[in-house]
């Protein structure tokens, strides 16, 4: 089944929001064995709505729509479809009862804006919405199915499974992802070999997101041939597409009654942020220091102001101290370390910017074990925070499974 999807909305185009419905519709329909043949974005205009709904219903068996459903004058994707149907604009009796009941439950009245959201075209049908005040609609345009969905992702989502779903006509692919840090995108590739192969089945496609290369596999045997590709990434795969840096290495620390502590510089309590992000964090994490002045590693690290004016606070020396201090402190079987110059000013010849050390502290065995690798990671000043972040965690969990091995971006020491 040949499927076309339009996304509706100003906020798209001039900067103020990002489509994310396109990518998460292409999941859905290939996971539901349909051609996503093509995805548009379009402003919030009746002709400019309606021709890309013409052009677009050319090239598909079902056209699925999002947004322009609210009550606002710029929601104008019911009158698209009416203009091009060539019909009125009706008020749905049997839809007034469930919005009055709904708004009244919130205190609110129905207004002259929720009164456009019972409004279809003549001759189409509302579909049910459980999580919002607009319902969608479904009508028939040149032979195809066309569906109107609302915009936020929390109802449009809810509203795909039980009204488009069903009307989908294709075999479900099998699917499966795997998930690496550490590992660069030429690398992971050149390491899959013929797995690779465009013209095999299943196919594998890459994606590259926040510095995660991931490998999704589409088609007959995709569980197979991600096994195999995570024995290829390894050490670097972490998980599938449900999985993680932080949730893995938090399901690690619990499964063997470990904690960790942090003290962060450069991250400046992205870390921290990102292992209690994890739910049940309070079962593996103790907390921190968050010491972005020198005066602070000193004061609360004990960290000698020699060592700043020697070595500097971005240096392997600080990095050991402030690990080793963080888990003495704490009484924590690891502890992690950040500094370094996140950007964009602050660099040097020597140490440029996106230059970072990490930290860690183990001291599961009979005696405490630290080490600090340096890294110089491209990329902005919110990418080597990020990557820092990734970095770190990438380095607990491979200290966890006994593993040695060096990430992208690392440099000798």
């Amino acid at each position: 089944m040949r499927v076309v999807t339009l996304s509706i909305g100003d906020e798209l185009l001039d900067g103020r929001g990002v489509d994310t419905h396109g990518a998460w519709f292409s999941l859905e329909l290939v996971r539901h064995g349909c051609d996503h043949v093509e995805h548009r974005v379009v402003a919030d205009e009746v002709d400019t709505i309606r021709d890309a709904m013409s052009a677009l219903l050319s090239r598909g068996d079902l056209l699925v729509m999002t947004g322009g459903l609210g009550p606002t004058p710029d929601d104008l994707t019911r009158d698209a479809l009416a203009s091009i149907l060539e019909v009125e604009l009706e008020e749905d009796s049997e839809a007034r009862g469930p919005l009055e009941s709904r708004l009244s439950k919130s205190g609110r009245p129905l207004g002259p804006g929720n009164l456009r959201q019972i409004m279809r075209p003549k001759g189409t049908s509302f579909l049910a919405n459980e999580n919002g005040t607009a319902p969608g609609i479904i009508a028939r345009v040149s032979g195809a199915s066309v569906v109107l969905l609302p915009g936020p992702p929390r109802e449009m989502c809810a509203m795909f499974d039980r009204h488009v779903v069903p009307l989908l006509e294709g075999d479900p692919r099998e699917r499966a992802t795997i998930r690496s840090f550490g590992l660069s995108e030429s690398e992971a590739g050149e390491r899959l070999g013929d797995l690779a192969r465009r013209d095999s089945e299943p196919v594998v496609c890459f994606k590259v997101s926040d510095s995660v290369v991931q490998a999704d596999v589409l088609g007959a045997g995709a569980a197979g041939v991600a096994r195999r590709i995570e024995e290829l990434w390894s050490p670097y795969a972490f998980g599938d597409e449900l999985d993680t840096l932080p949730g893995v290495v938090g399901a690690l620390l619990h499964e063997r009654s470990f904690d960790v502590a942090v003290s962060e510089s450069c991250t400046g309590g992205l870390l921290g942020g990102a292992l209690t992000g994890v739910s049940g964090s309070s079962d593996f994490f103790r907390g921190g220091f968050l010491t972005y002045s020198n005066a602070l590693k000193s004061s609360l690290l004990g960290v000698p102001d020699a060592l700043f004016e020697t070595v500097g606070a971005v240096s392997r020396e600080v990095a050991l101290l402030m690990a080793l201090e963080t888990a003495r402190r704490l009484g924590t079987t690891y502890a992690l370390s950040t500094t370094g110059i996140a950007g964009p000013s602050g660099g040097t010849e020597d140490k440029p910017v996106g230059t970072v050390w990490i930290g860690l502290c183990d001291t599961s065995g009979p005696q405490p074990v630290v080490v600090a690798r340096r890294f110089c990671f491209s990329g902005d000043r919110e990418q080597v925070r990020d990557r820092t972040v990734k970095a770190s965690l990438q380095m607990l969990r491979h200290r966890m499974l006994d593993i040695e091995v060096p990430l992208l971006w690392e440099i000798g020491s």
